[in-house]
C-alpha cells in the first residue's frame, strides 16, 4: 500500500512536471555548451569544440564559462540529441527521469532513518515543489546531479552488509556524481573521512579496520578506473573552475548570509515563506545537533559544499544548494520529532498529529502551486521563449545564410550563437574589441548586460552597416 502511495506521487509529480515544460528556454548561455558538448560528442568533434569554447573565451572581455563543462551531463544529452537535434522540449525530458530516481532515492534514504507516512511526507514535499518542478524547464546538470549525489549518499550511509558489490556501486555514483560536476568529488572526501574515524573507532578490532580499508580501497579504484577512462575519452576543460577562487575570503564574506537565505526558495519567494523557513531552520539545527554522531556523512557533505560554494564568486540562485535540501528538511524532521520527545507522553499523540498536519498543508500548497503552473503552461501552448523565440530565429536564419561560416559575430550570450548557427562568436563591453568580429549583434531589450546598448553603440565610431532589424535585435556588418 505504502509503495503504491509512492507511486501515486511519483507519477502525479512527473505529469506536472512534464506540463510545464515549455518548448523555449531562458536567456543564459549555460545550457548551450551543453548542447554543443553533446553534439561534439555524436559528431566525434570534441577537439575541435574545445578550439571553438577556448576562443570564445579568451576574445570575449571576460571568460563567459569554462572551457569544457563535465562531459556526464552533455554524454546524457547526446542521445536525445542524435533523434531531435536542438529542440528544448525533447532536451529537457532526461530531467525527468531523473527526478523520478531522485524521489526514490530520496524515499530509501528516508525509510531507514524515519517512519513510513513521514518518509512519503518528505518525498511529497519534493515531488511538488514548484521551484523544483519549474527549474525541469531548464537544460543544466542540477537534476541529474542530485539523482547521483543522493544515490551516493544512499550508499553511502545505507546499513545492513557491506558487499563488495556495494562498495563498486558507491565508486560508480560518485564517479557519476563528479562527472556530471566537479564538486562531486566532495562525496568522495566525505567517504573517506567517515571512515577513516571509523577506523580510529575500531582500531582495536583487526577484523573491522581491515574490512573498512578493503571498502574504501575498493571505493576509490572504482572511482580512480572511471575517471582514467573519462580523460582518455574527453577532453579536459574545468581546470577554468580553481581560477575563479582568487578573492576568496572577500567572495565568502558576500555569500554567507546569501546561501543561508537561499534555502527558504525551497518554500516559496513570498515574506511568509520567508518567515517559515526561519522557523523550520531551529528545527534544523536542532537535528543537526542531536543526530551529527549519527549522520557524520550528511554533516560533512553538508559544511564542505557550503565552504565550497560561498567562495566560488558566481551567483547562481537556488540550483547550488539542490543537493543539501534532503538533508535540510530530513535534519529540521528530526529536530521536530526530538522536541515532542521532550514533551509529557500524553501530548505525543496530538502534537504528532499537528506535525503530520502542517507537513502534509505544505505538500499540498506545493501540489496546488505547482498544478497551476503546469495548467497556466498547457493554456499557453507551452510558449516559446527566450532565444528560441521568432525574433532570435530570425537573427540565426541571417547569420547562417548570409554570412560566410568563418565570419566572426559579437553577441551577448556567444555560446547560443555557437549552438544555433556554429560560427565563431565571442562578447564584448568594450568598442575597440568590437573591430575583432564581423558582424555585430545586439540585444534591444537587455541594456548593457555584456553588451554596448544599442542607443550607445554610436559612441563608439565604429563602421557600422545595418543589415537587420526587428523587435528585439539589430544586426550590423563590421566594416573592414
Amino acid at each position: 500500500m505504502r509503495n503504491a502511495l509512492l507511486s501515486v506521487i511519483i507519477l502525479i509529480s512527473l505529469i506536472i512536471g512534464a506540463s510545464t515544460l515549455t518548448r523555449g528556454h531562458q536567456w543564459g548561455d549555460d545550457f548551450a555548451w551543453y548542447i554543443v558538448q553533446a553534439k561534439s560528442i555524436l559528431s566525434g568533434t570534441t577537439d575541435e569544440f574545445m578550439e571553438q569554447s577556448a576562443f570564445t573565451n579568451q576574445q570575449s572581455t571576460t571568460h563567459v564559462g569554462p572551457t569544457a563543462y563535465p562531459w556526464g551531463y552533455p554524454l546524457i544529452l547526446a542521445p536525445v540529441y542524435a533523434v531531435k537535434g536542438i529542440s528544448p522540449l525533447a532536451l529537457k525530458l532526461p530531467a525527468l527521469v531523473f527526478f523520478a530516481g531522485f524521489l526514490i532515492c530520496l524515499y530509501l534514504l528516508m525509510r531507514e532513518r524515519l517512519t513510513q507516512i513521514e518518509s512519503l511526507l518528505i518525498v511529497a514535499l519534493f515531488a511538488f515543489n514548484p521551484m523544483l518542478l519549474q527549474f525541469l524547464d531548464q537544460i543544466l546538470s542540477d537534476i541529474p546531479f542530485l539523482f547521483f549525489s543522493t544515490l551516493s549518499l544512499l550508499l553511502m550511509t545505507r546499513e545492513g552488509n557491506r558487499s563488495i558489490l556495494r562498495y563498486i556501486l558507491l565508486g560508480a555514483a560518485i564517479f557519476f556524481t563528479t562527472f556530471i560536476r566537479v564538486t562531486g568529488i566532495l562525496l568522495l572526501g566525505c567517504f573517506l573521512i567517515v571512515e577513516f574515524f571509523r577506523v580510529l573507532a575500531n582500531r582495536k578490532a583487526r577484523g573491522t579496520v581491515l574490512e573498512i580499508i578493503k571498502g574504501s580501497t575498493i571505493v576509490c579504484i572504482v572511482f580512480i578506473l572511471l575517471w582514467i577512462a573519462n580523460l582518455l575519452l574527453f577532453p579536459s576543460g574545468g581546470e577554468s573552475y580553481l581560477s575563479q577562487y582568487a578573492e576568496l575570503m572577500q567572495t565568502a564574506k558576500a555569500f554567507i548570509p546569501a546561501y543561508f537565505n537561499i534555502f527558504s526558495y525551497f518554500f516559496g519567494a513570498t515574506q511568509v515563506w520567508k518567515y517559515l523557513y526561519y522557523l523550520v531552520f531551529l528545527f534544523f539545527l536542532l537535528g543537526a545537533w542531536n543526530r551529527w554522531k549519527l549522520e557524520p556523512a550528511f554533516i560533512l557533505f553538508f559544511v564542505l559544499w557550503i565552504l565550497v560554494h560561498i567562495s566560488y564568486p558566481y551567483w547562481q540562485g537556488p540550483r547550488y544548494i539542490f543537493p543539501l535540501l534532503p538533508i535540510f528538511i530530513y535534519f529540521a524532521f528530526q529536530g521536530m520529532k526530538f522536541l515532542i520527545g521532550r514533551l509529557p507522553e500524553k501530548y505525543h499523540p496530538a502534537v504528532q498529529a499537528a506535525l503530520y498536519g502542517f507537513w502534509i498543508l505544505i505538500a499540498g500548497v506545493f501540489l496546488v502551486q505547482s498544478s497551476l503552473t503546469a495548467y497556466a503552461n498547457l493554456r499557453n501552448q507551452r510558449a516559446i521563449n527566450g532565444p528560441f523565440d521568432p525574433y532570435s530565429t530570425e537573427v540565426y536564419n541571417y547569420i547562417k545564410e548570409q554570412t560566410s561560416p568563418e565570419s566572426v559575430v559579437i553577441f551577448f550570450k556567444p555560446r547560443v550563437m555557437v549552438m544555433m548557427t556554429g560560427h565563431p562568436t565571442i562578447m564584448s563591453m568594450e568598442c575597440d574589441r568590437i573591430r575583432k568580429g564581423d558582424y555585430l549583434v545586439l540585444s534591444r531589450k537587455v541594456g548593457p548586460n555584456q553588451q554596448i546598448p544599442p542607443e550607445e553603440i554610436d559612441t563608439c565610431n565604429l563602421p557600422l552597416d545595418q543589415v537587420l532589424k526587428n523587435n528585439r535585435f539589430v544586426v550590423y556588418q563590421i566594416q573592414k
